[in-house]
């Protein structure tokens, strides 16, 4: 249970809250802040490891002790390094308008390019799910491909989508896209060579990451907060309400009926979006320049790509 004197936020009125930084702290703590020399903008984690990308670079930071973070290696990359998936002793990289990189990180102190898929727009965020990376490419729209050779990835599929293809989110036979200008689009993807256009909702913001449990789609917005949809019908998305938060809504995870969210300069909340109350956040008592691009959650703990660096909180629940 959540502790006994939570004292909540609730989406009133469409808001989170109306005092942006106190009290900064709510059934969460600091675990560790490892600063880095280049804000890191996406992360993934392995077993051991967490990679984050940044400006041509990709900092490898040791996350088996989360108290204790610690940078093993920096990859030199020859773009910008966008969205990031660790599978085994491979990174797959969304490498800018270079394409989809992949790395050997067997030992990531000596860590080597070993292939790069050319793809036709900026490659953004990389989702793995089994056999397959999901791919959004910018203006493009998201690609498929096949890691069945895990060394020399394979397109199996390329579909236009609209807008400007930034989140995507895969749950059983559908594909969840957060398309910029064009809001949310859905495709199915039971035939991975042929994804077929299913519904679409608009969005009142930028839609910019996406997350899906439950036949709810969760959308990031920016500044507009976080938009939720009613999947459960993929071809006629219903709106169920929207909450604006304490920042920039960059990425969402839902896990479990709860929300987490990476805010920008408004730092990190979890958020219980059908009572309508914020549960936990992470809050910078005045803004001191970080900001939050990305957050993975595993287990209780919550790792975040921020300007200043990375950042380990957890959620006491």
């Amino acid at each position: 249970m959540f502790l006994a004197t939570l004292v909540s936020q609730v989406w009133g009125g469409d808001t989170l809250s109306t005092n942006k930084y106190k009290p900064d702290s709510l059934n969460m703590t600091l675990v560790k802040r490892l600063r880095l020399p280049t804000p890191c903008f996406a992360l993934a984690l392995g077993k051991r490891y967490a990679y984050l990308t940044s400006l041509r670079r990709i900092y490898v930071v040791d996350v088996s002790k989360p108290e204790s973070l610690y940078r093993e290696a920096t990859i030199t990359t020859t773009n910008m390094p966008l969205g990031v998936a660790a599978k085994g002793r491979y990174l797959y990289v969304g490498h800018g308008y270079k394409g989809l990189t992949v790395f050997n990180v067997s030992d990531p102190n000596t860590a080597s390019e070993v292939y790069t898929l050319r793809l036709p727009d900026t490659t953004m965020e990389v989702l793995l799910k089994g056999n397959y990376l999901y791919v959004t490419v910018g203006d493009s729209g998201f690609a498929i491909i096949s890691i069945a050779n895990p060394r020399r990835p394979r397109l199996v599929s390329l579909t236009k989508t609209g807008g400007f293809a930034r989140g995507i989110a895969v749950k059983g036979r559908y594909a969840y896209i957060a398309a910029g200008r064009d809001g949310l689009k859905i495709y199915d993807i039971s035939n991975p060579r042929k994804p077929r256009f299913v519904g679409g909702a608009a969005t009142r913001g930028f839609a910019i990451g996406v997350d899906v449990e439950g036949g709810v789609a969760y959308v990031a917005i920016g500044r507009k907060g976080v938009q939720l949809f009613d999947v459960s019908d993929p071809s006629s998305p219903k709106e169920i309400r929207w909450a604006k938060g304490p920042g920039s809504a960059l990425n969402v995870r839902a896990i479990n009926k709860l929300i987490f969210v990476a805010f920008g300069d408004g730092g990190v909340s979890v958020v219980d979006p059908f009572r309508k109350v914020e549960v936990a956040r992470y809050r910078p008592p005045i803004y001191k320049g970080d900001y939050v691009f990305d957050i993975v959650v595993r287990g209780d703990y919550i790792y975040a790509a921020s300007r200043k660096g990375m950042v380990v909180y957890k959620f006491l629940k």
